[in-house]
């Protein structure tokens, strides 16, 4: 795979019209459902364009081949997560829950919010190894969730012993984001719920037990 193809060049149509926007995002959401099941490798134009119930020729008049499909499927997966996580953390009052309980609240929300595509996620493992293009956009959705992280602390700035709240807001959204991958995707074997349990009590001490 050529990793530094310049997907922004091509020369594919981009719809205006709402039928062809409709194609389009019918497209993209075929393919995301073929790359969540199969995998990047084991899916082709042909399947994609199959499943999204359009010609061939018509896919390739929206994208020009699978890569740039997949890169906007992965665009998508970002947002919705993104969306999915806002909405499920806008239901919560950080600034009045008890501190411990917050936590653990925090850490299902993070869970619900992979309910977006599981799979699509445990393809990006492998993609963002192997492709450029796909580093950056996970890199940057990354760096998103860790501004996020320190703006939820900030709620709770006032009674927080750690002395450098953007460092210990990276301590706490690292090893949050270790124990939701886990009980994501690594999960067999486990007591799920211990290790939660655990992981809330690390984090509620460290960040308020003086």
């Amino acid at each position: 795979m050529n990793s530094t193809k310049n997907t922004t060049e091509s020369t594919t149509r981009k719809p205006i019209q709402d039928r062809s926007i409709k194609t389009r995002e019918a497209i993209v959401q075929a393919a995301m459902k073929l790359f969540s099941e199969a995998g990047y490798h084991r899916t082709n134009t042909k399947q994609i364009a199959a499943a999204a119930n359009v010609s061939t020729g018509s896919f390739y008049s929206y994208f020009t081949d699978k890569r740039e499909v997949f890169m906007e499927a992965l665009k998508l997966y970002c947002h919705q997560f993104t969306r999915q996580l806002d909405s499920l953390l806008q239901e919560m009052d950080f600034s009045n829950a008890d501190k411990l309980t917050g936590i653990k609240q925090l850490i299902d929300c993070l869970v619900r919010s992979h309910d977006v595509y599981i799979g699509f996620h445990s393809e990006l493992t492998a993609m963002y190894e192997m492709d450029s293009e796909v580093r950056s956009l996970i890199d940057t959705q990354m760096a998103a969730n860790r501004e996020n992280a320190k703006k939820y602390l900030y709620t709770w700035k006032d009674e927080l012993k750690v002395g450098d709240l953007d460092a210990a807001s990276i301590v706490v959204f690292e090893a949050l984001d270790r124990l939701v991958d886990m009980m994501v995707f690594y999960n067999k074997g486990l007591d799920l719920e211990k290790i939660k349990a655990e992981t809330a009590d690390m984090i509620y001490v460290y960040l308020f037990v003086r």
